[in-house]
Protein backbone atom coordinates (compact mmCIF):
# COMPACT_ATOMS: atom_id res chain seq x y z
CA UNK A 1 0.00 0.00 0.00
CA UNK A 2 1.31 3.49 -0.82
CA UNK A 3 0.61 6.61 1.22
CA UNK A 4 0.83 9.96 -0.52
CA UNK A 5 0.19 13.42 0.87
CA UNK A 6 -2.01 16.06 -0.74
CA UNK A 7 0.60 18.65 0.17
CA UNK A 8 2.79 19.23 -2.88
CA UNK A 9 5.83 19.59 -0.62
CA UNK A 10 5.43 16.19 1.02
CA UNK A 11 6.07 12.78 -0.44
CA UNK A 12 6.20 9.57 1.57
CA UNK A 13 5.86 5.97 0.47
CA UNK A 14 5.27 2.94 2.64
CA UNK A 15 5.01 -0.56 1.21
CA UNK A 16 3.32 -3.22 3.28
CA UNK A 17 2.08 -6.79 2.84
CA UNK A 18 4.46 -8.59 0.44
CA UNK A 19 6.87 -5.69 0.01
CA UNK A 20 9.14 -4.26 2.70
CA UNK A 21 7.98 -1.02 4.26
CA UNK A 22 9.78 2.22 3.62
CA UNK A 23 10.89 4.18 6.64
CA UNK A 24 13.37 6.87 7.62
CA UNK A 25 15.23 7.27 10.91
CA UNK A 26 16.08 10.57 12.53
CA UNK A 27 19.74 10.34 11.50
CA UNK A 28 18.84 9.64 7.88
CA UNK A 29 16.44 12.58 7.79
CA UNK A 30 19.39 14.83 8.55
CA UNK A 31 21.41 13.20 5.75
CA UNK A 32 18.56 13.58 3.32
CA UNK A 33 18.13 17.22 4.30
CA UNK A 34 21.75 17.91 3.38
CA UNK A 35 21.30 16.03 0.11
CA UNK A 36 18.42 18.31 -0.82
CA UNK A 37 20.81 21.26 -0.92
CA UNK A 38 22.99 19.31 -3.36
CA UNK A 39 19.91 18.45 -5.42
CA UNK A 40 20.84 14.79 -5.06
CA UNK A 41 18.15 13.53 -2.74
CA UNK A 42 14.63 13.74 -4.01
CA UNK A 43 12.92 11.90 -1.20
CA UNK A 44 11.07 14.05 1.35
CA UNK A 45 9.67 15.19 3.77
CA UNK A 46 12.33 15.41 6.43
CA UNK A 47 11.62 15.47 10.11
CA UNK A 48 13.67 17.45 12.58
CA UNK A 49 13.45 16.74 16.26
CA UNK A 50 13.40 19.67 18.65
CA UNK A 51 14.32 19.65 22.31
CA UNK A 52 10.80 18.72 23.34
CA UNK A 53 10.86 15.67 21.02
CA UNK A 54 8.28 17.20 18.67
CA UNK A 55 8.79 16.39 14.99
CA UNK A 56 8.51 19.07 12.34
CA UNK A 57 8.12 18.62 8.59
CA UNK A 58 10.70 20.19 6.31
CA UNK A 59 9.33 20.75 2.81
CA UNK A 60 11.16 20.75 -0.52
CA UNK A 61 12.04 24.01 -2.19
CA UNK A 62 10.79 24.90 -5.65
CA UNK A 63 14.01 23.88 -7.42
CA UNK A 64 13.97 20.41 -5.85
CA UNK A 65 10.31 19.99 -6.79
CA UNK A 66 11.16 20.66 -10.44
CA UNK A 67 13.93 18.08 -10.34
CA UNK A 68 11.60 15.57 -8.71
CA UNK A 69 8.95 16.07 -11.33
CA UNK A 70 10.94 16.28 -14.56
CA UNK A 71 14.39 14.74 -13.96
CA UNK A 72 14.64 12.11 -11.23
CA UNK A 73 13.36 10.96 -7.89
CA UNK A 74 15.05 8.84 -5.24
CA UNK A 75 13.32 6.01 -3.41
CA UNK A 76 14.60 4.28 -0.29
CA UNK A 77 13.44 0.79 0.63
CA UNK A 78 13.82 -0.57 4.14
CA UNK A 79 12.14 -2.62 6.80
CA UNK A 80 9.46 -0.89 8.82
CA UNK A 81 10.24 0.36 12.32
CA UNK A 82 8.57 2.31 15.09
CA UNK A 83 9.74 5.69 13.79
CA UNK A 84 8.06 5.21 10.42
CA UNK A 85 4.79 4.29 12.13
CA UNK A 86 5.09 7.41 14.31
CA UNK A 87 5.69 9.51 11.21
CA UNK A 88 2.60 8.14 9.46
CA UNK A 89 0.49 8.89 12.51
CA UNK A 90 1.92 12.41 12.50
CA UNK A 91 0.81 12.88 8.89
CA UNK A 92 -2.64 11.56 9.70
CA UNK A 93 -3.03 13.87 12.67
CA UNK A 94 -2.01 16.87 10.56
CA UNK A 95 -4.54 15.90 7.90
CA UNK A 96 -1.84 15.43 5.25
CA UNK A 97 -2.20 11.70 4.67
CA UNK A 98 -5.45 11.35 2.74
CA UNK A 99 -6.44 9.78 -0.54
CA UNK A 100 -6.71 12.34 -3.31
CA UNK A 101 -6.46 12.82 -7.05
CA UNK A 102 -2.80 13.70 -6.66
CA UNK A 103 -2.22 10.43 -4.84
CA UNK A 104 -3.88 8.44 -7.62
CA UNK A 105 -1.84 10.28 -10.24
CA UNK A 106 1.32 9.41 -8.36
CA UNK A 107 0.35 5.73 -8.20
CA UNK A 108 -0.41 5.73 -11.92
CA UNK A 109 2.93 7.32 -12.80
CA UNK A 110 4.77 5.01 -10.41
CA UNK A 111 3.19 1.88 -11.91
CA UNK A 112 3.82 3.10 -15.43
CA UNK A 113 7.48 3.72 -14.62
CA UNK A 114 7.80 0.17 -13.32
CA UNK A 115 6.38 -1.26 -16.54
CA UNK A 116 8.64 0.97 -18.65
CA UNK A 117 11.70 -0.13 -16.63
CA UNK A 118 12.45 3.39 -15.47
CA UNK A 119 12.77 1.97 -11.93
CA UNK A 120 15.06 -1.01 -11.44
CA UNK A 121 14.98 -3.18 -8.36
CA UNK A 122 17.76 -5.59 -7.51
CA UNK A 123 17.91 -8.37 -4.94
CA UNK A 124 21.67 -7.93 -4.71
CA UNK A 125 21.94 -4.96 -2.37
CA UNK A 126 25.74 -5.01 -2.59
CA UNK A 127 25.43 -3.34 -5.97
CA UNK A 128 23.26 -0.54 -4.63
CA UNK A 129 24.21 2.46 -2.55
CA UNK A 130 22.84 1.97 0.91
CA UNK A 131 22.82 3.85 4.18
CA UNK A 132 23.39 1.83 7.31
CA UNK A 133 22.44 3.22 10.68
CA UNK A 134 21.47 1.38 13.83
CA UNK A 135 21.41 -1.96 11.99
CA UNK A 136 18.90 -0.52 9.49
CA UNK A 137 19.74 -0.75 5.79
CA UNK A 138 18.28 1.67 3.29
CA UNK A 139 18.64 0.68 -0.36
CA UNK A 140 18.66 3.56 -2.80
CA UNK A 141 16.93 3.42 -6.19
CA UNK A 142 16.81 6.17 -8.77
CA UNK A 143 13.58 6.86 -10.66
CA UNK A 144 14.72 8.51 -13.87
CA UNK A 145 12.22 10.78 -15.55
CA UNK A 146 11.92 12.64 -18.82
CA UNK A 147 15.10 12.65 -20.91
CA UNK A 148 17.22 11.46 -18.00
CA UNK A 149 18.49 8.30 -19.69
CA UNK A 150 21.23 6.08 -18.32
CA UNK A 151 24.57 5.90 -20.12
CA UNK A 152 24.93 3.15 -22.75
CA UNK A 153 26.32 -0.09 -21.38
CA UNK A 154 29.16 -2.18 -22.77
CA UNK A 155 27.05 -5.35 -22.92
CA UNK A 156 24.07 -3.72 -24.61
CA UNK A 157 21.89 -5.37 -27.21
CA UNK A 158 23.35 -3.46 -30.17
CA UNK A 159 26.91 -4.60 -29.45
CA UNK A 160 25.75 -8.14 -28.76
CA UNK A 161 24.42 -8.34 -32.32
CA UNK A 162 27.89 -7.52 -33.61
CA UNK A 163 29.53 -10.11 -31.38
CA UNK A 164 26.94 -12.70 -32.30
CA UNK A 165 27.43 -12.17 -36.02
CA UNK A 166 31.19 -12.65 -35.97
CA UNK A 167 31.70 -14.95 -32.99
CA UNK A 168 28.71 -17.10 -32.13
CA UNK A 169 28.08 -18.15 -35.72
CA UNK A 170 31.33 -20.09 -35.75
CA UNK A 171 30.31 -21.98 -32.63
CA UNK A 172 26.78 -22.78 -33.74
CA UNK A 173 27.46 -23.68 -37.39
CA UNK A 174 28.16 -27.32 -36.61
CA UNK A 175 25.00 -27.90 -34.60
CA UNK A 176 22.92 -25.97 -37.14
CA UNK A 177 24.17 -28.18 -39.94
CA UNK A 178 23.43 -31.23 -37.82
CA UNK A 179 19.93 -30.06 -36.96
CA UNK A 180 19.31 -29.38 -40.63
CA UNK A 181 20.07 -33.04 -41.33
CA UNK A 182 17.43 -34.07 -38.79
CA UNK A 183 14.58 -32.64 -40.86
CA UNK A 184 12.43 -32.77 -37.73
CA UNK A 185 9.15 -31.00 -38.56
CA UNK A 186 7.68 -28.43 -36.20
CA UNK A 187 4.58 -26.32 -36.69
CA UNK A 188 3.52 -22.75 -36.01
CA UNK A 189 0.66 -20.40 -36.90
CA UNK A 190 1.19 -17.70 -39.54
CA UNK A 191 -0.97 -15.06 -41.20
CA UNK A 192 -1.64 -14.47 -44.87
CA UNK A 193 1.64 -12.51 -45.13
CA UNK A 194 3.64 -15.54 -43.92
CA UNK A 195 4.40 -13.83 -40.61
CA UNK A 196 4.55 -15.77 -37.35
CA UNK A 197 1.72 -14.93 -34.96
CA UNK A 198 3.03 -13.45 -31.70
CA UNK A 199 1.06 -13.23 -28.48
CA UNK A 200 1.40 -9.81 -26.84
CA UNK A 201 1.83 -9.08 -23.16
CA UNK A 202 -1.14 -7.47 -21.41
CA UNK A 203 1.16 -4.67 -20.25
CA UNK A 204 1.91 -3.77 -23.86
CA UNK A 205 -1.77 -3.79 -24.80
CA UNK A 206 -2.88 -1.55 -21.92
CA UNK A 207 0.17 0.71 -21.87
CA UNK A 208 0.08 3.91 -23.89
CA UNK A 209 3.45 5.62 -24.28
CA UNK A 210 4.05 9.27 -25.00
CA UNK A 211 6.91 10.54 -27.15
CA UNK A 212 9.53 10.49 -24.38
CA UNK A 213 8.54 7.01 -23.21
CA UNK A 214 8.61 5.67 -26.75
CA UNK A 215 12.05 7.19 -27.24
CA UNK A 216 13.29 5.63 -24.00
CA UNK A 217 11.82 2.28 -25.04
CA UNK A 218 13.94 2.28 -28.21
CA UNK A 219 16.99 3.57 -26.37
CA UNK A 220 16.81 0.96 -23.62
CA UNK A 221 16.21 -1.79 -26.17
CA UNK A 222 19.46 -1.19 -28.05
CA UNK A 223 21.78 0.56 -25.58
CA UNK A 224 20.91 -0.83 -22.14
CA UNK A 225 21.24 -4.33 -20.81
CA UNK A 226 18.72 -5.20 -18.13
CA UNK A 227 19.31 -8.02 -15.69
CA UNK A 228 15.65 -9.04 -15.96
CA UNK A 229 14.30 -8.57 -19.46
CA UNK A 230 10.58 -8.25 -19.85
CA UNK A 231 9.08 -10.66 -22.36
CA UNK A 232 6.59 -8.63 -24.36
CA UNK A 233 5.94 -11.03 -27.23
CA UNK A 234 5.86 -14.81 -27.45
CA UNK A 235 6.02 -17.11 -30.48
CA UNK A 236 4.85 -20.70 -30.13
CA UNK A 237 6.17 -23.69 -32.07
CA UNK A 238 4.47 -27.08 -31.79
CA UNK A 239 5.73 -30.62 -32.16
CA UNK A 240 2.23 -31.97 -32.85
CA UNK A 241 0.33 -30.37 -35.78
CA UNK A 242 -2.98 -31.00 -33.99
CA UNK A 243 -1.86 -28.71 -31.16
CA UNK A 244 -0.96 -26.01 -33.69
CA UNK A 245 -4.38 -26.32 -35.33
CA UNK A 246 -6.06 -26.10 -31.95
CA UNK A 247 -4.11 -22.93 -31.19
CA UNK A 248 -5.16 -21.49 -34.55
CA UNK A 249 -8.83 -22.28 -33.84
CA UNK A 250 -8.49 -20.65 -30.42
CA UNK A 251 -7.24 -17.43 -32.05
CA UNK A 252 -10.21 -17.46 -34.43
CA UNK A 253 -12.66 -17.84 -31.55
CA UNK A 254 -10.87 -15.28 -29.40
CA UNK A 255 -10.80 -12.59 -32.08
CA UNK A 256 -14.11 -12.50 -33.86
CA UNK A 257 -12.82 -9.89 -36.31
CA UNK A 258 -10.87 -12.64 -38.07
CA UNK A 259 -13.93 -13.76 -40.00
CA UNK A 260 -11.95 -15.21 -42.85
CA UNK A 261 -10.22 -18.32 -41.56
CA UNK A 262 -7.88 -18.16 -44.52
CA UNK A 263 -6.07 -15.29 -42.78
CA UNK A 264 -4.41 -17.80 -40.47
CA UNK A 265 -2.84 -21.12 -41.35
CA UNK A 266 -0.60 -23.79 -39.85
CA UNK A 267 2.92 -23.62 -41.23
CA UNK A 268 5.35 -26.53 -41.13
CA UNK A 269 9.02 -25.79 -40.61
CA UNK A 270 12.19 -27.54 -39.44
CA UNK A 271 13.66 -27.75 -35.97
CA UNK A 272 16.90 -26.09 -37.07
CA UNK A 273 14.89 -22.95 -37.92
CA UNK A 274 13.57 -22.85 -34.37
CA UNK A 275 17.07 -23.40 -33.00
CA UNK A 276 18.38 -20.54 -35.14
CA UNK A 277 15.70 -18.21 -33.78
CA UNK A 278 16.63 -19.24 -30.26
CA UNK A 279 20.26 -18.28 -30.91
CA UNK A 280 19.28 -14.83 -32.12
CA UNK A 281 19.22 -12.49 -29.16
CA UNK A 282 15.82 -10.79 -29.05
CA UNK A 283 15.20 -8.95 -25.82
CA UNK A 284 11.44 -8.88 -25.88
CA UNK A 285 10.53 -11.94 -27.97
CA UNK A 286 10.41 -15.39 -26.40
CA UNK A 287 10.32 -18.50 -28.59
CA UNK A 288 8.69 -21.50 -26.95
CA UNK A 289 8.61 -25.09 -28.16
CA UNK A 290 5.35 -26.71 -27.09
CA UNK A 291 5.75 -30.48 -26.69
CA UNK A 292 3.29 -33.02 -28.02
CA UNK A 293 0.61 -32.59 -25.36
CA UNK A 294 -1.13 -35.88 -26.08
CA UNK A 295 2.14 -37.80 -25.95
CA UNK A 296 3.15 -35.96 -22.80
CA UNK A 297 -0.10 -36.91 -21.08
CA UNK A 298 0.26 -40.56 -22.05
CA UNK A 299 3.84 -40.61 -20.76
CA UNK A 300 3.00 -39.01 -17.42
CA UNK A 301 -0.11 -41.04 -16.68
CA UNK A 302 0.61 -44.36 -18.43
CA UNK A 303 3.99 -45.05 -20.05
CA UNK A 304 6.19 -44.19 -17.09
CA UNK A 305 4.67 -47.07 -15.11
CA UNK A 306 5.56 -49.67 -17.75
CA UNK A 307 8.32 -52.10 -16.77
CA UNK A 308 10.21 -51.65 -20.03
CA UNK A 309 10.42 -47.84 -19.64
CA UNK A 310 13.35 -46.19 -17.83
CA UNK A 311 14.29 -42.51 -17.56
CA UNK A 312 17.58 -40.79 -18.19
CA UNK A 313 19.47 -39.96 -15.01
CA UNK A 314 19.34 -36.21 -15.76
CA UNK A 315 15.65 -36.17 -16.70
CA UNK A 316 13.35 -34.17 -14.40
CA UNK A 317 9.96 -35.83 -13.98
CA UNK A 318 7.38 -36.81 -11.40
CA UNK A 319 4.06 -38.64 -11.32
CA UNK A 320 2.40 -35.44 -12.60
CA UNK A 321 5.06 -33.67 -14.66
CA UNK A 322 7.79 -34.10 -17.26
CA UNK A 323 10.35 -31.57 -18.48
CA UNK A 324 10.50 -30.91 -22.23
CA UNK A 325 9.53 -32.89 -25.30
CA UNK A 326 9.94 -36.63 -24.63
CA UNK A 327 12.13 -38.71 -26.95
CA UNK A 328 12.54 -42.49 -26.81
CA UNK A 329 15.66 -44.58 -27.42
CA UNK A 330 15.55 -48.35 -27.90
CA UNK A 331 18.22 -49.78 -25.63
CA UNK A 332 20.60 -52.62 -26.62
CA UNK A 333 19.34 -56.05 -25.61
CA UNK A 334 20.97 -59.42 -25.02
CA UNK A 335 19.45 -62.04 -27.35
CA UNK A 336 20.19 -65.64 -28.26
CA UNK A 337 21.35 -66.44 -31.76
CA UNK A 338 19.13 -69.29 -32.98
CA UNK A 339 21.83 -70.66 -35.30
CA UNK A 340 24.89 -70.54 -33.05
CA UNK A 341 23.13 -70.65 -29.69
CA UNK A 342 25.33 -67.78 -28.41
CA UNK A 343 24.09 -64.77 -26.45
CA UNK A 344 24.85 -61.56 -28.33
CA UNK A 345 24.31 -57.87 -27.68
CA UNK A 346 21.88 -56.49 -30.28
CA UNK A 347 21.81 -52.74 -30.97
CA UNK A 348 18.79 -51.22 -32.64
CA UNK A 349 20.04 -49.30 -35.67
CA UNK A 350 18.48 -47.87 -38.80
CA UNK A 351 20.10 -48.07 -42.22
CA UNK A 352 19.00 -45.99 -45.20
CA UNK A 353 19.43 -46.63 -48.90
CA UNK A 354 22.94 -45.18 -48.79
CA UNK A 355 23.92 -47.89 -46.29
CA UNK A 356 24.47 -45.33 -43.52
CA UNK A 357 23.68 -46.47 -40.00
CA UNK A 358 21.84 -44.25 -37.51
CA UNK A 359 20.73 -44.46 -33.89
CA UNK A 360 17.02 -43.66 -33.82
CA UNK A 361 15.38 -41.22 -31.42
CA UNK A 362 11.59 -41.54 -31.55
CA UNK A 363 9.19 -38.70 -30.78
CA UNK A 364 6.38 -41.13 -30.00
CA UNK A 365 6.28 -44.27 -27.84
CA UNK A 366 3.94 -46.18 -30.15
CA UNK A 367 6.12 -45.33 -33.14
CA UNK A 368 9.08 -46.85 -31.29
CA UNK A 369 7.09 -50.06 -30.71
CA UNK A 370 6.12 -50.27 -34.39
CA UNK A 371 9.76 -49.84 -35.40
CA UNK A 372 10.77 -52.57 -32.95
CA UNK A 373 8.26 -55.02 -34.37
CA UNK A 374 9.65 -54.44 -37.86
CA UNK A 375 13.17 -54.86 -36.51
CA UNK A 376 12.18 -58.20 -34.95
CA UNK A 377 10.95 -59.43 -38.32
CA UNK A 378 14.26 -58.51 -39.92
CA UNK A 379 16.28 -60.08 -37.09
CA UNK A 380 14.41 -63.41 -37.15
CA UNK A 381 17.59 -65.31 -36.31
CA UNK A 382 17.53 -63.87 -32.77
CA UNK A 383 15.10 -64.43 -29.93
CA UNK A 384 14.14 -60.81 -29.31
CA UNK A 385 11.56 -59.75 -26.66
CA UNK A 386 8.14 -58.48 -27.70
CA UNK A 387 8.80 -55.07 -26.13
CA UNK A 388 12.23 -53.43 -26.02
CA UNK A 389 13.78 -51.57 -23.11
CA UNK A 390 13.16 -47.88 -23.82
CA UNK A 391 15.14 -44.95 -22.41
CA UNK A 392 13.20 -41.68 -22.05
CA UNK A 393 14.86 -38.26 -22.24
CA UNK A 394 13.83 -34.82 -23.52
CA UNK A 395 14.79 -33.36 -26.87
CA UNK A 396 16.07 -29.99 -25.66
CA UNK A 397 18.45 -31.37 -23.03
CA UNK A 398 19.62 -34.13 -25.37
CA UNK A 399 20.74 -31.69 -28.07
CA UNK A 400 22.22 -29.26 -25.56
CA UNK A 401 24.23 -31.89 -23.70
CA UNK A 402 25.49 -33.72 -26.78
CA UNK A 403 26.52 -30.44 -28.41
CA UNK A 404 29.24 -30.18 -25.76
CA UNK A 405 30.03 -33.89 -25.60
CA UNK A 406 32.21 -36.05 -27.80
CA UNK A 407 30.64 -39.33 -26.70
CA UNK A 408 27.77 -39.21 -29.18
CA UNK A 409 27.97 -37.91 -32.73
CA UNK A 410 24.79 -36.00 -33.54
CA UNK A 411 25.29 -36.75 -37.22
CA UNK A 412 24.56 -40.40 -36.47
CA UNK A 413 21.26 -39.68 -34.69
CA UNK A 414 18.03 -39.99 -36.66
CA UNK A 415 14.99 -38.32 -35.09
CA UNK A 416 11.80 -40.11 -36.11
CA UNK A 417 8.63 -37.96 -35.96
CA UNK A 418 5.25 -39.29 -34.92
CA UNK A 419 2.78 -40.85 -37.35
CA UNK A 420 0.53 -37.80 -36.92
CA UNK A 421 3.26 -35.44 -38.11
CA UNK A 422 4.06 -37.71 -41.05
CA UNK A 423 0.40 -37.94 -42.10
CA UNK A 424 -0.07 -34.17 -41.78
CA UNK A 425 2.98 -33.43 -43.93
CA UNK A 426 1.89 -35.97 -46.52
CA UNK A 427 -1.56 -34.38 -46.82
CA UNK A 428 0.00 -30.91 -46.91
CA UNK A 429 2.27 -31.90 -49.80
CA UNK A 430 -0.67 -33.31 -51.74
CA UNK A 431 -2.71 -30.18 -51.05
CA UNK A 432 0.13 -27.89 -52.15
CA UNK A 433 0.61 -29.92 -55.32
CA UNK A 434 -3.09 -29.62 -56.13
CA UNK A 435 -2.91 -25.91 -55.35
CA UNK A 436 0.08 -25.46 -57.64
CA UNK A 437 -1.65 -27.42 -60.42
CA UNK A 438 -4.74 -25.23 -60.03
CA UNK A 439 -2.64 -22.07 -60.17
CA UNK A 440 -0.83 -23.28 -63.28
CA UNK A 441 -4.14 -24.20 -64.89
CA UNK A 442 -5.59 -20.77 -64.11
CA UNK A 443 -2.46 -19.10 -65.44
CA UNK A 444 -2.52 -21.00 -68.72
CA UNK A 445 -6.30 -20.59 -68.94
CA UNK A 446 -5.94 -16.81 -68.68
CA UNK A 447 -3.14 -16.84 -71.22
CA UNK A 448 -5.17 -18.96 -73.68
CA UNK A 449 -8.20 -16.74 -73.15
CA UNK A 450 -6.24 -13.59 -73.98
CA UNK A 451 -4.61 -15.32 -76.94
CA UNK A 452 -7.98 -16.47 -78.33
CA UNK A 453 -9.40 -12.96 -77.95
CA UNK A 454 -6.48 -11.55 -79.92
CA UNK A 455 -6.96 -14.16 -82.66
CA UNK A 456 -10.69 -13.45 -82.93
CA UNK A 457 -10.05 -9.72 -82.94
CA UNK A 458 -7.43 -10.12 -85.69
CA UNK A 459 -9.84 -12.17 -87.81
CA UNK A 460 -12.67 -9.69 -87.47
CA UNK A 461 -10.58 -6.54 -87.84
CA UNK A 462 -8.91 -5.16 -90.93
CA UNK A 463 -5.38 -5.30 -89.50
CA UNK A 464 -4.02 -8.42 -87.78
CA UNK A 465 -2.95 -8.16 -84.19
CA UNK A 466 0.64 -8.77 -83.17
CA UNK A 467 0.64 -12.19 -81.56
Amino acid sequence: MLFHSTNSHILFIQCIDRFPQISLTKQNYDKLSQSNIEANTIFNPIINQSSDNNYKLISRNFFIQLINKFWRETIFLSASNQLSDTYIEKLKSDGLLIYSKEYKNFLSAFSKALINDRIHFSLDVTNEKSLKTNDDTYVKYIWRKGFNFAWPESNCYLLSLYRQKYLSNRINNNIRDTLFMYNLPIFTVINNLNQIILSESSNEILLQRNFVESLYYLYSKYFLNKAISQVKYQALFFINPNDANEYKDYIHKKYVKLKQKSLLSTFSSRFDIYHRLMQIRMKYVDFRLIPDLEELGNLVYHYQYYKNVVFHEEQNFSNKSFQGQPIYFIQPVLAKNKKTGKIELINYEYSNHKQKTYHAAFMNYKTALLAWQKFRQQMFNYSLPNKPSILVYNLESFIKSNNHSSNINLNKILIVPSVQSYSYLKNEINTNNQFNVSNKFLYYYSYLKMLSQKIIWSLTSKQPASL
